[in-house]
């Protein structure tokens, strides 16, 4: 029924500049009550706050260098396991839905990942979907979570002190160290890659994935043609992870049409933090 609703919205409103995004989990239907046995410890003092500190972050600069409103749609009584973009003229829109904050797998840093992903689909670039022109793809969403959106939330967080009970895997803490000399953003880049994961580890969770996403064991899947819709959760890992150790710089934006700008890029001389070849098909 969920997916038959948001296919409605998309035939209504496309006529009238609206156009919706199909979500995190648009062919996987789940539902995450309040006290459920199915659900984390997130309060819902913690999914609005998160939401509101969100939306505070980005609102301004959404304003200047885009002329248009950052508008988050939160709902921590509904149910849905689900999150998605929506665009109208000048409304950059969010939707997200308690049954996600409530997932098992969702941290308060995963929560943030999820909202940065969604964010992905309105500024993340080429490669574009066919449908939604505007909408970056999915994957391309996930490589801007980590490489632009995450690292300009937490640049200045305390992240020492975010990570401080948590077990980063060796391979992050290597790929992180060759990437960044200094030790607190080797911190941030731990940060980000284990918000990456907390979303991997959903998604495995929705697919019924029998394969846990690891660090250590990226997609061998090699794409001919550059994929629009959700990778599986190994792909997505992958992504996240090499968005996070790609050292160009956030305030580098992606382009619409140049694929190697604001990007780690083979046509650029880079051999890491590239996009995986599980879902992108570069182009010279």
């Amino acid at each position: 029924m969920k997916i038959l609703a948001i296919s409605i919205l998309f035939s209504i409103f496309t006529s009238n500049g609206w156009t919706c995004d199909g979500g995190m989990q648009m062919n996987r239907v789940v539902s995450i009550p309040e006290n459920s046995v199915l659900a984390n410890d997130m309060t819902e003092k913690e999914f609005k706050e998160s939401v509101k500190s969100f939306e505070n972050f980005f609102s301004a600069s959404i304003e200047r260098d885009h002329n248009a409103e950052l508008i988050i749609f939160s709902s921590w009584g509904s149910n849905t396991v689900n999150a998605y973009a929506e665009r109208s003229y000048k409304k950059i829109m969010i939707t997200i839905y308690g049954g996600l904050a409530r997932h098992k797998a969702i941290t308060p840093d995963g929560l943030t990942a999820v909202l940065c992903h969604e964010l992905g689909h309105h500024f993340g670039g080429f490669p574009k979907k066919s449908g939604n022109t505007w909408s970056s793809a999915e994957g391309q969403a996930d490589y801007y979570a980590t490489m632009k959106c995450l690292r300009r939330i937490w640049e200045t967080a305390d992240n020492e002190r975010a990570m401080a009970n948590t077990i980063v895997p060796e391979i992050v803490k290597a790929e992180c160290a060759m990437t960044f000399p200094q030790a607190k953003a080797q911190v941030l880049c731990h940060r980000m890659n284990l918000a990456g994961r907390s979303v991997a580890l959903m998604i495995q969770d929705l697919d019924h994935d029998s394969l846990v996403p690891n660090f250590e064991t990226p997609d061998p899947l090699v794409v001919k043609v550059t994929s629009f819709l959700h990778p599986y959760a190994q792909c997505r890992l992958d992504t996240f992870f090499q968005g996070a150790i790609c050292p160009v710089a956030d305030s580098v934006e992606f382009d619409d049409d140049d694929q190697s700008l604001g990007s780690c890029h083979a046509k650029n001389g880079d051999t890491r933090g590239l996009r995986p070849r599980c879902w992108f098909a570069a182009r010279n």
